[in-house]
């Protein structure tokens, strides 16, 4: 076979654009990290919220909106993360008490259990369709 010099230019301009798309597919973007930011953000910004509400406390219904879809697109990536790139989502670790050693245990009125203390305040575990039921 015979090849002439434009022949080995075509070829190796071919090569050097394989090259090139290699290295824009080995990029690798930081979107983890910046995820990841936004993610702490919304964390620090709910908290704030949570802390600041009563349970009393009056929203205008476009508030409540907001809320409630916040909270639903995150359970949506959550929910993806967890089953489609088959991330290991923990809990965050709660203190759990003993139910002896508290004075609202066993008999104290309440079915659900055990009981957790969460930044101070008692609360109990509930199963999704009581949570759905309190939401409503």
């Amino acid at each position: 076979m015979i090849v002439n010099e434009s022949k080995v230019k075509q070829i190796i301009n071919e090569e050097m654009m394989m090259l090139d798309d290699k290295e824009h597919m080995d990029h690798v973007d930081e979107e983890g990290g910046m995820a990841k930011s936004q993610l702490y953000k919304m964390a620090k910004y709910a908290m704030m919220l949570h802390d600041a509400l009563d349970d009393e406390t009056q929203l205008e219904a476009w508030v409540q909106s907001k809320i409630t879809i916040a909270s639903e697109y995150l359970g949506k990536v959550k929910h993806y993360l967890e089953y489609e790139m088959n991330l290991d989502l923990q809990d965050p670790e709660l203190d759990i008490e003993d139910s002896e050693e508290h004075e609202d245990g066993p008999g104290c009125g309440y079915d659900s259990e055990p009981m957790v203390t969460m930044h101070g305040d008692e609360a109990y575990e509930i199963d999704d369709e009581d949570a759905y039921l309190m939401e409503t």
